[in-house]
């Protein structure tokens, strides 16, 4: 079974399973995506391509399960980060202006996974609801 190995294919699935939630991978995910790794010194001379391939090969495998594959993936999130990639989690749910049921569903599994109190989530969540207005 293929696994989820280390920070680096963690974080991009993370985003990955959020970006699937609404079993649709848009263009304007992708970019946003594209965007985030792109500023990210985790990812500074590394080929993402590959990353993703083997993130896409996995999310396959395991029947298209956002969940199973956050699963997978957190416990290789570093205490540091772990905020962070929440906040990018809520950005690429409101890329399309739009938070579904499915993706409060998976919004509110990711916090609980990576040990994100409540008061700093509603807090992530107003910051990135602000910045998507306009």
């Amino acid at each position: 079974m293929p696994e989820i190995e280390n920070e680096r294919e963690a974080f991009l699935a993370i985003i990955y399973a959020c970006m699937s939630a609404d079993n649709h991978v848009s263009d304007l995910e992708l970019k946003e995506m594209t965007y985030i790794l792109s500023k990210k010194k985790l990812y500074t001379d590394i080929n993402i391509l590959e990353i993703y391939t083997k993130v896409q090969s996995t999310y396959q495998f395991i029947g298209y399960n956002s969940f199973k594959l956050i699963e997978m993936s957190a416990m290789h999130i570093s205490p540091h980060l772990k905020l962070t990639i929440y906040a990018h989690a809520m950005e690429i749910f409101l890329a399309d202006k739009n938070f579904h049921a499915n993706e409060r569903q998976l919004a509110s599994y990711l916090k609980k996974v990576l040990e994100i109190d409540e008061n700093q989530a509603a807090k992530i969540q107003e910051v990135i609801n602000i910045k998507s207005m306009g």
